[in-house]
């Protein structure tokens, strides 16, 4: 399955989850801008903080979701992206959710269920300091170029 093939951009719906004013933090940020400042990205970008349980309604309206967001861990190319489950799982407050359970949330109240993935892109700085670090601008480039790839590959 290919998250980023070309499609109406009523299909695909691009979640960039982050925070761009605590460095690698805004590595989802920086995925989003760069697909909308890029050529042959067909889809709809928006930008949260975090994910809330409107966002459900949001996703009901497409047919593909791909949620981006920095990780802390380490991963071996840098990046890693993964087709995504519902899964309402609610932990002890709704204030923040997963991209699983805005997932599960879109199915139950509205019947909808996006085809959906998650890229997950490894940062290694996280201060209340604007700018990626070294390691995190180069696991974007990575991620970037595979993103890339995955475009031309249905053109």
């Amino acid at each position: 399955m290919n998250p980023l093939e070309s499609k109406p951009a009523n299909e695909l719906l691009l979640i960039a989850i982050g925070n761009d004013a605590r460095q690698d933090d805004g590595l989802g940020w920086a995925f989003g801008q760069a697909m909308e400042a890029g050529k042959g990205f067909r889809g709809a970008v928006v930008y949260r903080y975090q994910l809330q349980v409107e966002d459900a309604l949001l996703i009901a309206g497409y047919r593909t979701v791909l949620f981006v967001d920095a990780c802390r861990e380490e991963l071996p190319m840098g990046f890693e992206f993964t087709p995504l489950k519902a899964d309402a799982d609610f932990g002890f407050t709704t204030h923040q959710l997963s991209p699983a359970t805005v997932l599960a949330l879109s199915r139950q109240l509205y019947g909808a269920a996006p085809q959906a993935f998650l890229l997950k892109i490894s940062g290694t700085a996280w201060a209340l300091e604007r700018g990626l670090s070294k390691a995190g601008a180069q696991n974007l480039a990575s991620a970037l170029k595979e993103a890339e790839a995955l475009q031309g590959a249905k053109k």
